[in-house]
C-alpha cells in the first residue's frame, strides 16, 4: 500500500510505462507483506508472540472502537444541519470557515437589534394605551364627580327623596347632639 509521499517513481516514469511501474508497484506490495509474513511466523515459532498477539488484538479492537466512535461523532456532526449552518462546517477553507464565523456573529447581533427594536415599539404602543384608558377613566371621574356635586343641592336632594317616597325631616331641637 504505496501512498504518493513515499512513491519512489516519479509521473515522467509512470508516464512513459504505466504498466511496468503497477507491476513494480505490486511486487514491492508483495515482498512487503511476505516480510511482515515472516516475522509474524518467526515470532509465532519463538512461543512470544501468542501474549504479544493478544495484546495486539486488544489494541485494534480499542483503536478500531475509538475510530468508530469518532466516525459516529462525526457522522452526527455533519448530519445536524443547524450545528454546520452556525458553525460554516460545511465549509473547507479555515480562511473562510473564520470569516463565515463572524458573518455568522454579526446576523446574530442584528436579529437581536431587530427583535428589541420591535419589543421596544410594542411596549411603547402599550404605554400609548394605557395613557389613552388612564385619560379616559380620568374624564369619567370628572363626569361622575359633577353628578355627583350636582345632586347634591337641596332641591335635588329633595326631588330624589320625593321620588323614592323618602320623607325628609329637619331636627329643630339638638335631640343628636351631647350636651356636657
Amino acid at each position: 500500500m504505496s501512498t504518493e509521499n513515499d512513491d519512489r517513481y516519479t509521473p515522467e516514469e509512470e508516464s512513459y510505462d504505466p504498466e511496468g511501474i503497477a507491476e513494480l508497484r505490486r511486487k514491492e506490495e508483495e515482498e512487503r507483506l511476505s516480510r511482515r509474513i515472516r516475522r509474524e511466523i518467526i515470532k509465532i515459532e519463538s512461543g512470544e508472540s501468542e501474549e504479544a498477539l493478544e495484546e495486539e488484538r486488544r489494541r485494534m479492537e480499542e483503536e478500531n472502537e475509538e475510530r468508530k466512535r469518532e466516525e459516529e461523532r462525526t457522522a452526527r456532526r455533519s448530519r445536524s444541519i443547524l450545528l454546520n449552518i452556525f458553525t460554516g462546517g460545511f465549509l473547507q477553507s479555515d480562511g473562510a470557515t473564520k470569516y463565515y464565523r463572524m458573518l455568522i456573529a454579526i446576523a446574530i447581533m442584528c436579529f437581536i437589534c431587530i427583535f428589541l427594536t420591535f419589543l421596544s415599539l410594542n411596549a411603547d404602543r402599550e404605554y400609548r394605551l394605557m395613557e389613552k384608558h388612564a385619560l379616559v377613566l380620568r374624564e369619567r371621574a370628572i363626569i361622575f364627580e359633577d353628578r355627583k356635586y350636582s345632586i347634591s343641592t337641596r332641591e335635588e336632594v329633595n326631588k330624589l327623596l320625593e321620588k323614592h317616597g323618602i320623607e325628609l325631616k329637619d331636627l329643630d331641637n339638638d335631640s343628636r347632639v351631647i350636651h356636657k
